[in-house]
């Protein structure tokens, strides 16, 4: 009886035992947090966690970040929306360049958060559904933030692994339910039901996802969101602070056991603050942040569609496609043409997907191949040449010429 009596006392001295973390920085708000850690004794599954930052550079924030992370040395991606770059649209454009190459030369990853901060296709912003980029602009947007940042790296973003595009909003890759359904009410057909069914065959065929694809881009999503945007206010009163703090922590270290990719604002003031807060409290609880090349090889990652790897994404796209069209020519061809859904009534395969080049090529483009209706014709075929208008004689004037 006096055994079990002093086990129950031990077992108890264990649970009662505090945490106990250092700190690099931010020593008073780590120590609040802290508390209120061990009063809800919280436990922290030890995974991985890839954190990125959206939206800037900015010239208050961005530099402070930077400094906490070197300090600790974890390596962050650093999606960046390029009007801060450009001259045109931005005071600071040359110490945004600046801090830009700066992120880069510090080991950490510059990526495309595109152009202008806007929906690259259908968005509910919480009063009406906005329609997002049409293709024109959609392909004008990639194209000008590609350049602006190649422009401020000397050349060095094109060739950073991975190559990664990050829509706004995350429309484009991110489609919640309510927009989905929306888009099902208004003409696109889902052979899915659900939201998981219908989110995935979206991602096979999503203009805006081709698009990045086919000009190399990966896309990263995220599968942890601080709520910093939620925050109209730069700079929140301490105890919003530490809640703040202590709901992140809680984010990253609950279950399931999977690689987080945490989604950050370089924009928010309060990061400078908590950020080195998070990584020290996350690195004491058993977290362990990882690079962006870790991340990207990540099959957790890849399977749970928070990365849609670039030829991944297109290969499947080219088979799903195929798959639907199979199947819409065999319902043809057993009368059942007025069962089948609407898309396979309207939708046409106007692209191919070489395996050789390992690129996507659309309607009556290629080199000595052309594409035609999903299928690969010579360029000399007289189909081809007929319904693609094409000029054969210039083309291998110019193949001759180099």
């Amino acid at each position: 009886m006096r055994a079990l009596f002093l086990w129950l006392i031990y077992l108890m001295s264990i649970d009662a035992k505090a945490i106990e973390c250092s700190f690099t920085s931010q020593a008073d708000l780590g120590k609040e947090v802290l508390s209120m850690i061990n009063a809800e004794s919280m436990t922290c599954l030890k995974k991985d966690v890839h954190i990125t930052f959206d939206d800037g550079p900015s010239q208050s924030v961005t530099p402070e970040i930077l400094k906490e992370l070197n300090l600790r040395g974890i390596k962050a991606t650093f999606f960046v929306t390029t009007t801060n770059l450009d001259q045109k649209k931005s005071q600071n454009w040359e110490k945004n360049r600046a801090l830009v190459q700066q992120t880069l030369d510090t080991g950490h990853l510059i990526a495309n958060h595109g152009y202008d901060h806007e929906a690259y296709d259908l968005r509910f912003n919480g009063k009406v559904f906005q329609n997002g980029f049409g293709k024109d602009e959609r392909e004008k947007q990639i194209a000008t933030s590609t350049d602006l940042l190649n422009w401020s790296t000397g050349g060095k973003f094109k060739n950073q692994t991975p190559l990664l595009f990050r829509f706004p909003y995350g429309r484009g890759a991110m489609p919640s339910e309510r927009e989905l359904s929306f888009m099902a009410e208004n003409g696109k057909s889902f052979l899915g039901k659900s939201y998981s069914e219908r989110i995935r065959e979206y991602r096979y065929t999503s203009d805006p996802l081709m698009s990045i694809a086919g000009k190399g881009y990966s896309h990263l999503g995220w599968n942890h969101d601080s709520g910093d945007s939620s925050f109209a206010i730069e700079t929140p009163d301490r105890e919003t602070l530490k809640k703040y703090i202590f709901k992140n922590i809680k984010g990253l270290c609950s279950s399931p056991k999977v690689t987080k990719v945490a989604l950050f604002h370089d924009i928010k003031k309060m990061n400078i603050s908590a950020i080195p807060v998070i990584a020290d409290l996350g690195k004491c609880l058993g977290l362990n942040f990882i690079t962006a090349q870790n991340m990207a090889k990540d099959s957790q990652v890849m399977d749970s569609a928070v990365l849609l790897e670039k030829n991944k994404l297109l290969v499947e796209s080219f088979k799903y496609t195929q798959k639907r069209t199979e199947t819409s020519l065999s319902g043809l061809s057993a009368g059942k043409c007025e069962k089948l859904p609407t898309i396979f009534k309207e939708e046409k395969q106007t692209f191919c997907f070489s395996e050789q080049y390992q690129k996507r090529y659309e309607q009556c483009s290629g080199g000595d191949s052309i594409c035609y209706e999903g299928k690969w014709y010579s360029r000399m075929d007289p189909y081809v040449i007929e319904n693609c208008n094409l000029d054969n004689e210039a083309y291998y004037k110019e193949q001759n010429s180099h």
